[in-house]
């Protein structure tokens, strides 16, 4: 079945700008949290996916990381690295959260908060750059053979950045199931999925199965139906 408007696939690209802030201790990173850029916040949480640099069991915030290599904290980097970032779809909502757990950490951990890093933070921050590719869906094939085609940075673009930097309450993929197919149950299968438990290459073979599994039993229906007459 065509869709109303076709799925246009776009990519970005970052600009990552080291930022004059630096944090020599906890005290000095919460209070520089509070403060710095969003882009700051998303590009420290998510750059390690969206390069497709981190293994199971590493750390892959680098506020975690830091916490834990270069403070030695390792219940605060359990803490940090434990937030499900995808519960959250404001990255205000994601720095509070962040900033709430460090009180309480040096609420109960006062003498940890001067305690000198091995070698400091610097906050960086990044500027997105869009692109659209060549790449077009008009319907459940074209758009699965274009997921397999696009960059990853394709898919990080439309599950990602739109779910949280561009404040969406849902990545791209659902949103144009539901304007074009009125398909509820398999854009909340797509938004179900935790892209933080998997690797982008994961991540991509999960939703083309969930939407030929759903494109399957529509020709299905449609075969049984024609059968009947």
């Amino acid at each position: 079945m065509t869709a109303k408007t076709a799925f246009e696939f776009y990519t970005s690209s970052q600009l990552v700008e080291i930022t004059s802030q630096k944090a020599g201790d906890l005290k000095e990173f919460r209070e520089i949290l509070k403060g710095i850029d969003e882009s700051s916040i998303f590009y420290h949480v998510h750059h390690a996916f969206r390069e497709h640099q981190f293994a199971p069991g590493v750390y892959t915030n680098d506020f975690a990381h830091w916490v834990e290599e270069e403070i030695g904290e390792h219940v605060l980097a359990e803490r940090l690295a434990n937030i499900n970032i995808k519960d959250y779809t404001e990255l205000g909502a994601l720095r509070d959260k962040i900033v709430e757990i460090l009180d309480g950490y040096l609420n109960q951990n006062p003498a940890g908060g001067t305690v000198p890093a091995k070698r400091g933070f610097y906050f960086c921050r990044a500027i997105g750059i869009v692109l659209k590719t060549r790449y077009e869906a008009w319907d459940y094939d074209e758009f699965c053979a274009a997921l397999k085609k696009v960059g990853l940075r394709s898919l990080f673009f439309h599950f990602f950045e739109a779910r949280l930097r561009l404040a969406k309450r849902s990545n791209d993929f659902s949103n144009w199931i539901k304007d074009n197919y009125g398909d509820e149950i398999l854009a909340k299968k797509i938004e179900a999925l935790d892209p933080y438990i998997y690797t982008m290459d994961q991540l991509r073979d999960r939703i083309i199965a969930l939407v030929r599994k759903k494109r399957d039993g529509l020709i299905g229906r449609i075969f049984k139906w024609l059968k009947i007459r």
